[in-house]
């Protein structure tokens, strides 16, 4: 079974899940100590992969996976708006007549990855979300949020700083990026 073309996500939970069951068959074999069906560990490899598969893609399902991924950008677009809120009502509340944005959450970026990695097609929607609704409901450029979203996944993301921004370069919204990019 080839995974190349699977996303980053999927293959992670099914090589976590593979480990697992692969763990849970040798236990079972040894509290047995019976040679029947006693496969070799790359027989119980194969076993676990196979096995492990349809778990794994249950989770990044969104259709009906154990991971419901749209509630989860619309909590991610919630939880996002909800920092960048709380950063305006300070500005305004020292009568600053710019806002300071303040990096998102660490959980939040966790969070965020692990959609990525598993709905990579679906992150520019993200983004543009996030953007927008800062702009609509905020008053926030959406440059400002693109470079709070630069920056903050490169303190917390597990992905390399090259991955975050090739992915950003190509996810958010031209009005998200700077002149300068």
């Amino acid at each position: 079974m080839s995974f190349t073309d699977q996303p980053l996500g999927l293959v992670a939970d099914h090589n976590h899940l593979t480990k697992i069951i692969a763990d849970s068959l040798q236990d079972a074999e040894d509290r047995r100590g019976k040679r029947r069906l006693r496969p070799g560990a790359n027989q119980r490899e194969d076993l676990a992969a196979h096995l492990a598969w349809w778990p794994a893609v249950t989770l990044s399902d969104s259709t009906d996976g154990l991971i419901p991924l749209t509630a989860l950008r619309t909590t991610l677009v919630e939880a996002v708006i909800g920092g960048l809120a709380e950063d305006v009502v300070r500005a305004r509340k020292n009568q600053k007549t710019t806002v300071s944005l303040g990096d998102i959450r660490r959980d939040v970026v966790k969070l965020i990855d692990w959609y990525i990695l598993r709905a990579p097609a679906r992150t520019p929607a993200l983004f543009g979300e996030i953007c927008l609704t800062a702009r609509l409901n905020l008053g926030l450029d959406p440059r400002d949020v693109g470079a709070l979203l630069r920056r903050s996944l490169h303190l917390d993301s597990q992905l390399d700083g090259e991955t975050v921004d090739a992915l950003l370069d190509l996810a958010l919204p031209p009005s998200a990026t700077a002149a300068t990019d």
